[in-house]
Parts: C-alpha cells; structure tokens; sequence
C-alpha cells in the first residue's frame, strides 16, 4: 500500500473516530451544557444592556460618623457598610457620592466621585469642586475656576468652560435645562449636551408645558424681551418662532384661532383650524387623555362639541354633550356622559353600558371604587353603581370620598340612619360617632380621637389592625406607628403584629428612604431589627 493510501486511511479513520466521540452520550451532554451556558450569558447581555436606567434614589443613608476618616451607611435592605480614608463623604445618590482625602504627595485635599463599591467613578483631582444637581442625578464641577456639567456615571454634559452656570426646573420637570453663562453670552444647553439656543439678552427667562405623559417633558419656550423661541427639550430641535402669546399647556399650543398638538416626540400630530365663531377649553386628565371642548358662541343656542385625545393625540371618543373622564382605584379611566334619558359609561375599549333615569355630579375623579349617581334633577338622594353600571347601594342621604373608601350616611331597611365606610364588592365598616376616617396610597385609618383608638383597614374592608390604643404617629410604606403616652408602638399592617417599640426621650432621628430609626442606643429598621448599635 503506497503512502497516499495510507494517509487516506488515517484520515478516514480519524473522522470516523470524531463521529464516534460526538455521538458518546455523556459527550453531548457536556456539549448541550455548554451550549445552555453560553445561551444565558447572551441573553443575560442583552437584557442588562437593554435594561431601562433606574432613576429612582437609591443608595444609602450616612448613619455616624465615627472618626474623620470612617463613614458607616446603611442600604435599602438594611445592610451595613463602612467606608475609610475620608476626610468627608456626601450620602449616596445613584449608587454615587462625592468624596475627597488628603493627598499623600502634598497634603492638598482632593474630590472624586465613587460608587457604593468604592470604587472610582471619577478620579481624584479631576475637578475642583462637585456639587449635586437634579437630586444627584448631575454634578456641577468646577476645574480652574471654570464650571461644567457631568452625570452620576461620570459623563461630561457640559466641558468646564463656563462662568456661571444655573439649572431650572419647574413643577415635575422630567428634563432639565442648563443655563451657562461666559462673558456676557447665555447659552441654554439640555441633558444631552445638545445647545439649544445661544443670546446676549439678559432679560430672559425659561418656561415649560407641563408633563403630558409619563416619559418626559417635551415642549420649553425661552422669552427673550418680547420673543419666544420654542424647542423640543429632549432633540434640541426648535419648532418654531412666534412674537404672538402663544398659550402653551401640556404639549397643546394655541394661537392664530389654531389648536395644535404635539406628541412626546414634539412632532406635530393634530391642528384644528377654527373660525372666531368658536372658543375652546382644553384640558388634560390623569396625563393619559385631553378633553377638548369646543363652543360656539355665534348664536343665541349655543354649540357644544366635546372630543377625547390620548397622549399620542388620536382621536378616543366624540360626544356633543360633556364627558367627564374618571379613574378607578386599579388605573382605569372611564368617560361619563350625561345624556338626557340617563348616565352612559364608556371604559377605555369603547365599550358602554347606560344607567337609565340617573346623572353623574361627582367632584372627585380619581381613586374611584364607585360611581355615585342621582335621579336626574334630583341631588337629595344617591346610589352607588359600580362601573358596568351595577347597582351596590340604594338610600345614600350623605357621602364624601376619603382615598379608595366612600364614607356614607344611609338609611337601613327600619330607617334608621347609619354610618359606614363602603369598599370592594359592597363592604361595610361600620363607623362610630366619634370615629375620624383618613387615607393614604394603601390605607384607611379610622381613628377614635376620644377614646384614643386607631383601626386600619385595607381597600376591599379587610381589617388590618384592630382598636390598638393610642394616636397615629406616622406612615411608613406598610408599617404604622402608633403614639400611647411616651411610648411609640409600630405595627406590620400586612400582619397586624407588633415590630418595634421606643420611647420619645430615646428618639433621634427617622429615615423613610432606607426605613431607619435612630436612637440614642443605635440604629433600627422598622421591623425591628438592630442594624448598628452605637
């Protein structure tokens, strides 16, 4: 057999051999591990570089300082660390916090920004000077006299060049606007780096359309003397120029007898055309719709058109009579509409159900269990209705809305008058005469103020605590604190047990952000547990 033979047999033989490894069963299983294995870290990959940023405050609260050079903090699920080295350290905000040392070469102190891992997020001697913006989501730095803007993260925003710089915000302004100042020129720089506008008025000033939805604010306009220039917050693109007043409310402008609507991309998605014959009202509810109410006023009867738009601007629901949106305690807005035979009640897919003979007068519109209505024309007496149009409870004489409960007067089946709160599924809790009902986010405390009493019960009647003596101190997620005497009682409403106790004389401080009672004997979480004792 010559030699091309045999290297062809090795081969075959060398193949035939790879085969076999490859169909040997623990072979594929290693194989399929591997494969699983890889399978989740690219997965894994994605999501955290797919993951929303988390905005929220997080970090943890500076318990004691023990010397100038050991800060201990605790975090949100209650743990402990210490940090050394410091001469000083800021709480942390975004897992980051500032924080300076004195240097080893020359005994200057330097600053630098590091995170809950110690770690650096900015190295020392990069800035002057830090100080928190936007509740520590920026920092303003300063380097050789000059300012600048950096995030959390340690990104530049804005380079040290500036004189002067200053942050506005108004009301729950989601995006921020800088203002730089150098020399005599004012330049209006967003979150993005992106300048906005650059001017050497000084008489100037910053406005913005309120928050629509929930993602940002889009629309500002800077009045520069008698001119407005108008910009997209977040592209940096301006819109338009107008010496008119232009009113401008949730992304809706309004001018030159136009309406024009912008979605959260600032991009103009609806413009009515009107005649002067026709005034308008718009308004927004629960930041996810905009009623729009047109009127003519050119004639003896008036006119009346109403239109429902989400925050995107498309056209939801089209009435000639008032439509009146509503929220439920779970989210959901309903329109109600007064008609002339009853009250029509339309959810969010267009789909309505009528209660004949009543009408809807109700002032709260929010956090609703029940629809209260009265026979038409008649407000002396009122039925609760839930929102398909079912009937809960008959004879109201009174009623007022405290959080997700209906505090009724109403008469039984022998008349007599009773009082009771009404919650999920027609739930009665009864009320005393000097009982004082109030509500949070979650809760109802009913509160007996004469004989110092306090109950809580949850949005569908369940009774949580039960006439535990005292006064309510405080809320605190899902813990209560109740006062008896000098002594502070806190409860786990979830379980109606008892956590913690202190006394007044004892108290020194209390953290909701990281759930922390101090004391003058140490550090407490409300479930009681000791986090650090001093």
């Amino acid at each position: 057999m010559d030699k091309k033979t045999n290297s062809s047999s090795r081969t075959k033989k060398e193949n035939i051999t790879l085969a076999k490894i490859l169909r040997r069963p623990l072979v594929r299983l290693v194989l399929l591990v591997i494969i699983i294995v890889l399978v989740v870290l690219l997965v894994r990959g994605i999501l955290v570089n797919n993951k929303d940023e988390d905005t929220t405050l997080v970090g943890y609260q500076k318990l004691i300082n023990v010397t100038d050079s050991k800060y201990t903090f605790v975090d949100l699920d209650g743990k402990v660390k210490t940090y050394e080295g410091y001469t000083s350290m800021d709480d942390f905000y975004y897992d980051v916090t500032c924080v300076s040392r004195l240097s080893e070469d020359n005994g200057v102190t330097e600053m630098a920004l590091i995170n809950k891992n110690n770690k650096e997020v900015v190295k020392y001697g990069e800035y002057n000077s830090y100080t928190q913006v936007v509740g520590g989501k920026f920092y303003k730095v300063e380097k050789d006299g000059k300012y600048g803007v950096i995030d959390y993260d340690g990104k530049v925003i804005i380079e040290p060049e500036y004189d002067y710089i200053s942050v506005t915000t108004v009301q729950e302004a989601t995006e921020v606007v800088f203002e730089c100042q150098k020399e005599n020129m004012y330049t209006f720089i967003n979150e993005s780096g992106i300048k906005l506008l650059e001017t050497d008025v000084a008489l100037h000033s910053i406005s913005y359309a309120n928050k629509f939805n929930s993602d940002y604010d889009t629309i500002i306009y800077i009045s520069l003397n008698d001119e407005r220039r108008y910009f997209d917050l977040v592209t940096g693109e301006e819109l338009f120029q107008d010496i008119d007043d232009v009113n401008i409310s949730y992304n809706i402008m309004e001018s030159n007898g136009k309406i024009s609507f912008y979605d959260e991309k600032s991009k103009l998605k609806t413009e009515i055309d009107t005649s002067e014959d026709y005034s308008f009202d718009a308004r927004v509810y629960f930041r996810e719709y905009v009623v729009l109410e047109q009127r003519n006023v050119s004639t003896g009867n008036r006119e009346y058109k109403y239109t429902v738009y989400d925050n995107k601007f498309k056209e939801v629901l089209e009435s000639e009579n008032r439509i009146n949106p509503v929220q439920d305690i779970d989210g959901n807005v309903y329109f109600i509409i007064n008609e002339t035979d009853g009250v029509k009640i339309v959810n969010e897919n267009k789909k309505e159900v009528k209660v004949e003979g009543y009408e809807f007068n109700g002032n709260n519109i929010n956090n609703l269990q029940f629809l209260v209505l009265n026979p038409i024309g008649d407000t002396s007496k009122y039925e609760a209705y839930t929102f398909d149009g079912k009937q809960v409870l008959t004879n109201i004489a009174e009623y007022t809305q405290k959080g997700m409960g209906l505090i009724v007067q109403s008469y039984n089946d022998s008349g007599t008058l009773e009082k009771f709160i009404l919650l999920g599924d027609g739930v009665k809790v009864p009320l005393g005469e000097n009982d004082e009902v109030n509500a949070n986010e979650y809760y109802l405390t009913i509160e007996n103020l004469q004989d110092e009493l306090v109950s809580v019960v949850d949005k569908d009647g369940n009774i949580k605590l039960d006439k535990v003596q005292g006064t309510k101190a405080f809320y605190v997620e899902d813990y209560i604190g109740i006062q008896s005497g000098d002594t502070i009682n806190i409860y786990d409403i979830k379980t109606g047990n008892q956590t913690f106790s202190y006394v007044l004389t004892d108290y020194l401080n209390r953290d909701e952000t990281v759930n922390v009672i101090e004391l003058t004997t140490g550090y407490y979480s409300f479930g009681g547990n000791t986090i650090l004792e001093k």
